[in-house]
């Protein structure tokens, strides 16, 4: 009878464990997820502000008086994208 007695309490210590990690996981997901909220809003805000006019005027200035970067710099991001891209030949199976 003491061993179902000893047998039982372990199984509280356990339920109580799980009861503290499963605790400690909601409030950490629960953080995390008000941390990516409010990223998320920070950066909305700062879409919405963004004159896209304006960039694309200073965009077209840069490119008219330095050509030679301005194909240089789209060459190294085309490259780039297109080795992000890629496929590897194996992965196609």
């Amino acid at each position: 009878m003491e061993e179902r007695t000893r047998s039982a309490g372990a199984g509280d210590d356990n339920d109580s464990r799980f009861d503290r990690a499963k605790e400690y996981v909601s409030d950490t997901a629960s953080a995390a997820s008000d941390a990516v909220k409010n990223q998320y809003n920070r950066v909305r805000e700062r879409v919405e502000d963004a004159d896209i006019g304006a960039m694309m005027d200073q965009v077209r200035s840069y490119v008219r008086s330095n050509p030679g970067k301005a194909l240089l710099i789209s060459v190294g991001v085309g490259f780039l994208v297109g080795l992000l891209l890629r496929r590897d030949e194996g992965d196609e199976d």
